[in-house]
């Protein structure tokens, strides 16, 4: 079994856009999601070259200042004769010795701020700043060494230590044991700084659990948290070795990362409201007029031309179909105008079809009259029959009440009274309601005429009852046209045929009755009906006709 789906153009062309324009939008999503982490990790891996440039200098800086603080320590003739107990001239020359190389270190080691000696042996203490330390500063910083050196520790292989002096984080190496110890120190505001690939790039020094031991406030003004990056600084950041401390970089991050994943996140939004826009003004340039056309070419003839296209193939199309349709309706008027002839010359004929024995019975009758020379009665009969032939005669297109109808009946049978000697009777009974009702002429005489005709016996007079009446339904209202007489009524093998409109019966006796069925349904339609039966009087003809129908008719001619 095939199935089959369907949808309308418009359904189509909205798939087809979102399957061409949502692979799109991911597609570009993805791409500018790769694109920023590439970019980044780009951005993150340039600053980490100069960053690994910065921490090798320094780590070589150190190292050197740490490599001549040992060579003092381990192989110095002043710095051995210092860890001895000498006398007290003996140990300032010593001191004073040692404080020479370390004034010469100070100007070539850049790195360094400060030297120290202590010897706990010979009482021996001498130190050396650069220029730029306040008194308090230095003696904040001599107590901090003297605590150091009490200590009787070997901080040989404790490498660089930081501590905190007056709020302020220094570096300090000692290197020596039993009491004598040589000390440099390195302040980290002075190291100096490189020439970095980032402007604005700030330098933090923080110990191995993650406190900032420089730049606080910078710290805490932008919020960072040295374990992670944020959105305005990528945090690049290694341990110095042999210390107990770790650099960091803090790279203010390019524009186009600040809120980097906010600026795709909207651009995101802002392409599907693009799209969406898209759609609308595609929905209501082309696929609504497209929409509307169609139920417009679907309706055809009856929708009027009511809206202007700004698509010049719309217009095109548009004024096609409206100038076919007003072909078609053109042909269309001319096919009815054809079709209302047709109809009006089958109903001449029709009509023309009048059996014409009853005129030649007239004739006969005014003859007999004539010899008889009653002059009166053939004056009435004349004028009975003048009536007659022009009732006859009339445009068969144009509806008769039923008050002329009958009318018309009763001067046929007073043409019969005239006539016969045993002329025929007629009794008429109308709804009140349905005097000004229409229907085509001859509908009720020709049934009349069937009765003078064939209900006739010689010693019996014919009656002829005419009964109409209103029927009320529920799809309408209806007359109810009964015709009875007194006669033998019709045969029983003729009744099958005359009630379902068997063209075999159209003899020269039905031809009458034939026409009559033949215009009722030009006219009415189905909604007619005509019966004929049997009861225990005779004969009887019922005609069932729409009233609502003829009335509209009516109105609208």
């Amino acid at each position: 079994m095939i199935r089959k789906y369907s949808a309308s153009f418009k359904m189509n062309v909205f798939r087809a856009l979102l399957l061409i324009t949502f692979p799109l939008i991911g597609m570009l999503l993805v791409f500018n999601f790769y694109s920023y982490y590439a970019y980044n990790e780009k951005f993150v891996e340039s600053n980490e070259q100069s960053f690994d440039l910065y921490a090798r200098n320094m780590q070589t800086d150190l190292d050197a200042v740490d490599k001549f603080l040992s060579n003092v320590a381990v192989s110095d003739y002043n710095y051995l004769t210092l860890n001895s107990p000498v006398n007290a001239l003996r140990a300032h020359v010593a001191s004073h010795e040692i404080m020479t190389q370390f004034n010469t270190a100070l100007n070539s080691y850049e790195v360094a701020n400060a030297f120290f000696i202590y010897s706990a042996v010979n009482n021996t203490y001498r130190d050396i700043f650069e220029s730029g330390y306040s008194y308090e500063t230095k003696e904040a910083i001599r107590q901090q060494m003297r605590t150091l050196t009490h200590a009787y520790e070997n901080h040989y292989y404790n490498g660089w230590l930081s501590f905190e002096v007056e709020g302020k984080a220094y570096l300090f190496r000692l290197l020596g044991k039993s009491g004598t110890y040589a000390a440099v120190m390195v302040d980290f505001d002075r190291i100096p700084s490189m020439d970095l690939v980032q402007k604005g790039t700030e330098v933090i020094y923080a110990n191995q659990q993650g406190v900032p031991l420089t730049n606080q406030q910078f710290i805490a003004d932008n919020r960072i948290r040295l374990t992670e990056s944020n959105d305005n600084f990528i945090l690049v950041g290694q341990p110095i070795h042999n210390t107990d401390i770790q650099l960091i970089f803090a790279v203010p991050k390019p524009g186009v990362f600040k809120g980097g994943l906010a600026l795709l996140f909207s651009l995101s939004l802002f392409t599907i409201l693009l799209v969406t826009i898209s759609l609308f003004f595609l929905n209501r340039s082309v696929l609504s007029p497209w929409h509307r056309l169609m139920t417009s070419i679907g309706k055809g003839s009856e929708q009027e031309r009511t809206e202007e296209y700004y698509i010049e193939e719309f217009k095109q199309v548009d004024a096609a179909f409206h100038h076919m349709t007003n072909q078609i309706n053109q042909l269309k008027i001319v096919a009815y105008e054809h079709e209302i002839e047709r109809q009006k010359a089958e109903l001449q004929h029709l009509q023309l079809q009048i059996r014409p024995h009853f005129f030649l019975n007239c004739l006969k009758s005014l003859y007999g009259m004539a010899q008889q020379q009653s002059y009166e009665r053939i004056q009435h009969m004349i004028l009975a029959i003048s009536n007659h032939l022009r009732y006859n005669f009339k445009d068969n297109l144009q509806l008769v009440s039923l008050h002329q109808e009958v009318d018309h009946v009763l001067n046929y049978i007073r043409i019969q009274q005239i006539g016969l000697h045993n002329p025929p009777q007629c009794e008429c009974s109308i709804d009140s309601g349905l005097n000004d009702f229409v229907i085509p002429p001859l509908s009720i005489q020709a049934f009349v005429e069937n009765s003078v005709k064939y209900a006739m016996k010689p010693n019996e007079q014919l009656r002829i009852e005419i009964k109409i009446i209103l029927l009320e339904s529920d799809d309408g209202d209806y007359a109810d046209i009964i015709i009875q007489d007194n006669g033998d009524g019709f045969m029983d093998s003729i009744l099958p045929e005359l009630n379902h409109g068997d063209s075999s019966i159209h003899t020269d006796i039905h031809i009458g009755i034939s026409n009559v069925r033949h215009r009722l349904s030009m006219l009415y339609g189905e909604r007619a009906m005509l019966a004929f039966f049997n009861n225990d009087k005779g004969a009887v003809v019922e005609i069932i006709l729409p009233i609502n129908s003829r009335m509209k008719d009516k109105e609208e001619s």
